[in-house]
């Protein structure tokens, strides 16, 4: 109730405050700050794919719900609202980065991030680079990056915007909303505020049971400001702070055994200075990063088992411009200082230097290359360098080819190491080297980008419930000696109006093959198929979507044991919206969304069944 209350006296003070006419302003030029400008210039021959505010407020329900049903990436979910990782093409969830505003935040304990303990639709837009060439955020990210940005803007006139969306749905799932945003010449303020909950008590289907004990509920706070110093200079700050609870539903054939519960809370602080002249830039960051979470054992105990961790980093980037041959050299330095511990293992400090310089050339206009190197000083390990190659090429004015390769370095986390009873000494960094060749074709309605890839891992570490011969079912960390996988993407686009209706079709396809040398069978939880696409129509004020998911079957066995996978699944949504009141200033929305449209049973864990069909009510108000 204390959170509920919270939400709605921001969202009424925000609307008393601010509801004013911007009809005029709205039309003025705007600057854009943003806090990331390395994935805009540096992601020569790969693939990034950007979804927007449209997309988001389309899976408002969970960051998980909107990549699975519109990125290529496979999400492992422990039940709805559960603990969440995502990966790419085969990969680890510790292989892929969440980047906020510029910098990697996985978790120093898991090298992961749960991306139910994510409010994404309180970010400005979302972006997805697959491939391993990310070395400017770390050496680890062999999958791809996920990047999480807020963008201040610069009016010439004051202006206010104000988004409040509020929704109800099924099982008692209720979440609200507010967003504002407030610029003139010299300040640029965002603020967010977010509250979700939910019962969570969905029957399972084919069964006399329900989701009991699995109720969530979580709190976001964001800020970030930009203040306009010169004309060459801005200094940015930007804040994100979490607090979730939700409870551990059990699984069949007990599934009202489960009594536990989980709570996290994350702080994330970062500055920014930029300055940007005509041939040097400079842009200085420090952030200060903590996290913790708690384990109740049983949810009416007032015990529980508890980690903990803070990051400190201090980041300075230089940038020197060659105009004349339409080239640059860019030198990131990095230093951060890591500590983390839990009730039973003691605090553990690890300290990193980060060195890496990346040289990007455009040449006449139709191929553009880039060379990255790295090398980082770790205290815990020696670690070798690291690089990436990426080049475009304009085959023709719609046609490029892109063609990129990278050799990436990952040390095992805190969890593979020390966790109690589980983890592993004995472990050794995983190193990975991997190619990739596309070819895309892209006009004002229509786009298509197909590549195919290649990576060859060498110590990959993965945990599985047989890697001690000595305690069969328990999960620990191991090194497989070699995992190759490869594969095919496929992305594609087309958009097109005609007087007041407007066609929109996404789809994304991924096939990989994630082979351990050693067995000569698929890593576990790597499905070969992944599928999804969205249709979309508007006319005048009233719009529906439609979104389809195919995934491919998943062994959860090192032998691909055909009696314990995860079966293959094929679920849809589906919704309409109709904007009751729409000007220039203010847009008044209501929608309605059928999640599992058909009814299905699925399961992505095993025995853990999903939600059947369920519906949402939301009404979207921006003014």
């Amino acid at each position: 109730m204390k959170h509920k209350a919270l939400f709605l006296v921001a969202s009424i003070f925000s609307t008393l405050s601010f509801a004013q006419n911007d009809s005029l302003v709205n039309r003025l030029e705007e600057v854009v700050v943003t806090a990331d400008t390395k994935l805009q210039v540096h992601s020569v021959g790969y693939k990034v794919e950007r979804l927007n505010d449209s997309v988001i407020l389309k899976n408002t329900e969970s960051f998980t719900n909107l990549l699975r049903f519109n990125m290529p990436i496979y999400l492992r979910e422990y039940g709805s609202g559960g603990t969440s990782s995502a990966s790419f093409r085969g990969t680890s969830s510790s292989n892929t980065a969440v980047i906020w505003n510029g910098i990697n935040i996985n978790s120093v304990n898991s090298g992961q991030t749960g991306f139910n303990s994510l409010t994404v639709t309180l970010f400005d837009g979302v972006d997805v680079r697959s491939g391993g060439g990310s070395i400017e955020y770390g050496s680890g990210a062999i999958g791809g990056t996920i990047h999480l940005n807020d963008n201040l803007k610069f009016t010439q006139n004051t202006r206010f915007k104000n988004h409040t969306l509020f929704s109800v749905g099924s099982y008692n799932t209720y979440q609200g909303l507010h967003k504002l945003k407030f610029s003139n010449k010299k300040i640029a303020i965002n603020a967010g505020v977010s509250y979700n909950s939910s019962n969570n008590d969905y029957p399972w289907l084919n069964t006399d049971y329900k989701n009991t004990n699995g109720a969530y509920s979580n709190l976001a706070l964001n800020f970030s400001g930009s203040f306009y110093l010169n004309k060459q200079s801005q200094l940015n700050f930007y804040t994100a702070n979490y607090n979730g609870e939700r409870f551990f539903s059990s699984e069949l054939p007990n599934p009202t055994a489960a009594n536990d519960k989980y709570q996290d809370f994350s702080n994330r602080n970062l500055l920014v200075y930029t300055n940007k002249g005509v041939a040097f830039n400079h842009e200085a960051k420090l952030a200060y990063l903590t996290q913790e979470y708690r384990y109740f054992d049983d949810k009416n105990s007032s015990n529980f088992n508890f980690g903990k961790s803070k990051r400190m980093l201090v980041n300075y980037n230089l940038k020197y411009s060659f105009n004349k041959i339409r080239a640059s050299i860019t030198s990131f330095s990095e230093f951060e200082n890591i500590y983390g511990s839990t009730d039973l293992i003691s605090v553990q400090n690890r300290r990193q230097f980060s060195q890496s310089v990346v040289y990007n050339q455009n040449l006449q206009q139709k191929i553009a290359f880039e060379a990255k190197i790295r090398k980082d000083f770790n205290t815990d390990y020696s670690v070798p360098f690291t690089y990436a190659l990426g080049i475009n090429y304009k085959v023709h004015s719609s046609w490029y080819l892109r063609v990129n390769g990278s050799k990436n370095y990952r040390v095992p986390t805190y969890n593979d190491l020390y966790w109690p009873g589980q983890g592993n000494l004995d472990l050794i960094p995983e190193t990975a080297a991997q190619g990739e060749l596309g070819l895309g074709f892209k006009n004002n309605k229509f786009s298509a980008d197909l590549g195919v890839f290649y990576i060859a891992t060498k110590d990959k570490i993965v945990w599985t419930p047989n890697g001690d011969e000595d305690r069969p079912g328990v999960w620990v960390p191991i090194n497989l000696s070699e995992v190759n996988n490869k594969g095919a993407e496929l992305a594609l686009s087309y958009n097109e109006t005609f007087h007041n209706h407007k066609l929109q079709f996404n789809f994304n396809y991924s096939y990989t093959e994630a082979i351990d040398a050693s067995t000569d069978k698929q890593t576990i939880y790597t499905p070969k198929h992944l599928l999804n696409f969205n249709l979309s129509y508007n006319y005048k004020r009233f719009s529906g979507f439609y979104q389809q998911l195919y995934n491919g079957k998943v062994y959860t066995t090192a032998s691909n044991s055909e009696d314990f996978i995860v079966p293959d699944y094929a679920i849809a949504n589906a919704g309409i919206n109709f904007k009751v009141l729409h000007t220039k200033v203010n847009t008044l929305q209501l929608g309605v969304k059928v999640n599992n449209l058909f009814n299905k049973y699925y399961v992505i864990q095993p025995r853990r069944p999903m939600p059947n069909r369920n519906f949402n009510i939301n009404v979207n108000y921006t003014f």
